[in-house]
C-alpha cells in the first residue's frame, strides 16, 4: 500500500473477522456497476487482506485475472488463506509500495482500490502512475472515505463524535488526506479521465445491532497514542463498548457514521 500506516478505518484482518466493518458494505454494489466483465485483467491497489480482490475476482470470472498489491506482506498473507470461489479469477498477490517504483505488472483492463488514495500525500501523482498501467479506455475506480462532519443522529452523540474526530485526526497526523474523497472527481477530470459513476453512500449504525466501533478503537489505539491524538485513559477502552451502546440507545434511531464516496472513470486514451 502507501508509505503511511495501514488504513485507520479498515480493521486489521484478525480484528475484522470479529467485527465486520459496515464501511465495506457499499463495495459490492459499487464495483458490480462499473463495467467489470468476465475475462478482464484487474489491478487491486492497496489490497490488504484481499477482501475487495475476492469480490472483483468473482465479477471477472475464471477467465479473468486479479493482481493484488499491498505494502504489507502480513495483510496479504490473510488473502492467501481465503477462497474467492470456484467461479472466480485467480488472484496473484505482489508486495509493492505506492511511494516507490512499482514492479513490472503489465497492463490492465481495470484498476480499482478501496480506502487507499486517502492515505497518500500525493494522490494526483499516484493516479497518474496507476493510469499508465491501464489499457486505453480502462476502468479506474475507487471507494474512498472522507471527513464530513459526522456522525449524525437524533441525539447529541458526544462520544461517537469524539471517537470519529480521533480517528480522522490520526489519519491526518499519519500524512493522509481526510478531504481526498471530496476532491476525487476533480482529480480524475483534471487528468483527462471521463467520469462514469460518482456518488456517495452513508455508512449506518442501526439501533439494536452490534457496533464495530469499539473493536476499531482497540485496533487504532496504539496509533492514536503514537501520534498524540488521545490516550488510553481518555479512550477508556474497558467501558467504551458499553458507553457507545448506551449513547446509541439514548439517541433512539439510526446513526450516520461515515460516508463512502464511489467514483469510477475511464482512463484517458492518451494517458
Amino acid at each position: 500500500m502507501s508509505h503511511v500506516a495501514s488504513p485507520a478505518l479498515a480493521l486489521p484482518p484478525a480484528v475484522a473477522q470479529a467485527a465486520p466493518n459496515p464501511a465495506n458494505g457499499p463495495s459490492a454494489r459499487f464495483f458490480a456497476e462499473i463495467g467489470l466483465a468476465p475475462g478482464m485483467r484487474v489491478l487491486d491497489v492497496g489490497c490488504g487482506n484481499g477482501d475487495l480482490s475476492r469480490l472483483v475476482a468473482r465479477l471477472v470470472g475464471p477467465d479473468g485475472e486479479v493482481i493484488a498489491i499491498d505494502r504489507s506482506p502480513e495483510a496479504m498473507a490473510m488473502g492467501h488463506t481465503a477462497e474467492a470461489g470456484l467461479q472466480a479469477a485467480p488472484i496473484r498477490y505482489r508486495q509493492a509500495d505506492l511511494a516507490g517504483a512499482l514492479p513490472e505488472l503489465g497492463r490492465f483492463d481495470a484498476i480499482v482500490g478501496r480506502r487507499v488514495l486517502m492515505y497518500l500525500p500525493a494522490a494526483a501523482a499516484t493516479l497518474a502512475r496507476l493510469a499508465a498501467l491501464g489499457k486505453p479506455g480502462a476502468i479506474l475506480a475507487f471507494q474512498e472515505h472522507g471527513r464530513a462532519g459526522l456522525p449524525a443522529g437524533l441525539g447529541p452523540l458526544t462520544l461517537h463524535r469524539r471517537l470519529y474526530d480521533w480517528l480522522w485526526d490520526t489519519v491526518a497526523a499519519e500524512g493522509g488526506d481526510p478531504g481526498l474523497a471530496l476532491r476525487l472527481v476533480d482529480l480524475m477530470r483534471a487528468a483527462g479521465h471521463g467520469i462514469e459513476v460518482a456518488r456517495s453512500e452513508g455508512v449506518l449504525l442501526q439501533p439494536g445491532e452490534p457496533s464495530f466501533l469499539a473493536t476499531l478503537a482497540q485496533a487504532m489505539l496504539p496509533r492514536m497514542i503514537e501520534r498524540g491524538v488521545t490516550s488510553a485513559d481518555a479512550l477508556g477502552l474497558d467501558t467504551l463498548a458499553d458507553r457507545l451502546r448506551e449513547e446509541h440507545r439514548a439517541a433512539a434511531g439510526t446513526i450516520v457514521w461515515d460516508l463512502a464516496f464511489l467514483v469510477s472513470a475511464r482512463i484517458a486514451r492518451d494517458a
